[in-house]
């Protein structure tokens, strides 16, 4: 991988980096405004329960990916981007487009897809 790629994955990391922070910080905004005792009858408390619900299982998401995009930020610190941690390949450039915070090329990852990894 060429310094041009690297520094072009870096931003995108990155940007996607900043996203999630954002993303992050309204769902917690959201839990902190929205609370059942406001709300008037027990349907609409059901429904607030469960959007909040929701905005938590969405931030858990967001969380474990923003874990493994600073993951990839710090493969790329020690000189690792781009190489699967499981065999030590080249990750496959195409793969790092579609997913830049690999961690396994192809070949692992359908490994670990399996239960195999």
């Amino acid at each position: 991988m060429n310094k041009k790629q690297r520094e072009r994955y870096r931003k995108g990391l990155l940007e996607k980096r900043e996203d999630l922070l954002t993303l992050v910080q309204a769902a917690r905004t959201s839990e902190k405004e929205g609370g059942d005792e406001d709300a008037p009858d027990l349907g609409d408390r059901a429904l607030s329960t469960m959007s909040r619900d929701l905005s938590y299982q969405l931030t858990v998401g967001e969380r474990d990916l923003l874990r493994r995009v600073d993951a990839a930020l710090d493969r790329m610190d020690a000189n690792e981007y781009g190489i699967c941690v499981a065999c030590g390949k080249k990750v496959q450039i195409g793969r790092l487009d579609a997913v830049p915070w690999a961690r396994h090329c192809i070949e692992c990852q359908e490994l670990q897809d399996q239960g195999e990894i």
